[in-house]
């Protein structure tokens, strides 16, 4: 375990280069995030997301984010892997309410239900979660009704994938059947070659046209077909509202499609941020094939 004890300011992202160096992989990379002074007064909820990973193929793809350790004023986030998988580096991507926040709510969902207490209630169990299923969904509530269906979004946070000859790395985190008081999350993957021994997501969700805000998802598949893979594929969004400042953007990964003949490595990036859009990539390196991958993102705009 690497932990660096010394708090850096919260900007919604951290790395494990950060701490340490790729070439020195370990199971654990933490640090101590500090929140602005005075600005929260009791503990805030946090929700977060992969940004980028990048992990031995020798072994199963294994990484989970924690957020923990969390006060008024600080809280500890770690990227980490365990068994015998080897974790290079990894980045994660966070957002963080008020504690009291009426109309944005975050929760979690992870095929370890049994294991893992999620931090909503689900509404009725719509499947029976067990390691290595391709589909698992999971009903949610939220704590009180809204006025009109809200935005959900999904950030992957925790990877328990085999390698291997026979395996490709599928997954994908998505919600669906939103209504005012609640809605499906899934974690399913696909085809012959998909295998998923675990996985969780966060999800995030608040009212349409908000004021100051706008999400949304992008892909590869925007832009190109998976059976023409390259190592960056870049695209531009334009926001649905026009912000008074430029907004900060936050983005994490909801979906991965990517070679098991090598390492997997994936990561999102966000630029040119402006009071209309921006521009992402979704890039890989190395050996690595990226056929597809999706991110979420959320945008940022109070004055």
């Amino acid at each position: 375990m690497v932990h660096v004890a010394r708090s850096r300011a919260d900007n919604g992202n951290f790395s494990t280069e950060e701490v340490r160096k790729s070439s020195k992989p370990c199971p654990s990379t933490s640090r101590l995030i500090a929140f602005s002074k005075g600005h929260y007064k009791e503990p805030p909820n946090l929700a977060g997301g992969f940004a980028s990973l990048n992990i031995s193929s020798e072994k199963p793809i294994r990484a989970n984010l924690i957020a923990d350790s969390i006060t008024e004023d600080t809280f500890r986030i770690a990227l980490e892997t365990w068994a015998d998988s080897v974790l290079y580096s990894a980045s994660a991507t966070w957002i963080e309410h008020k504690a009291n926040a009426r109309d944005c709510v975050f929760g979690q969902f992870d095929t370890n239900y049994d294991a893992r207490k999620p931090t909503a209630s689900p509404r009725k169990r719509t499947s029976h979660l067990q390691a290595a299923s391709k589909k698992n969904a999971q009903t949610f509530s939220f704590p009180r009704a809204y006025k009109e269906p809200p935005e959900v979004i999904c950030w992957l946070n925790r990877l328990d994938l085999p390698s291997g000859p026979d395996y490709n790395y599928k997954i994908r985190a998505f919600a669906d059947a939103i209504d005012n008081r609640g809605f499906t999350g899934h974690l399913n993957t696909w085809d012959d070659d998909g295998g998923l021994n675990g996985a969780a997501m966060c999800w995030i969700a608040f009212p349409k046209q908000k004021r100051h805000v706008d999400c949304g998802r992008f892909s590869t598949n925007d832009i190109r077909k998976r059976t023409n893979p390259r190592e960056k594929t870049s695209g531009t969004v334009k926001f649905k509202q026009r912000f008074q400042t430029v907004p900060t953007v936050l983005a994490a990964l909801s979906m991965l499609d990517a070679a098991g003949n090598a390492d997997l490595r994936v990561k999102v990036l966000i630029t040119d941020v402006k009071y209309d859009g921006f521009r992402w990539s979704l890039e890989t390196w190395g050996d690595s094939t990226l056929y597809a991958a999706s991110a979420s993102w959320i945008a940022l705009g109070f004055p």
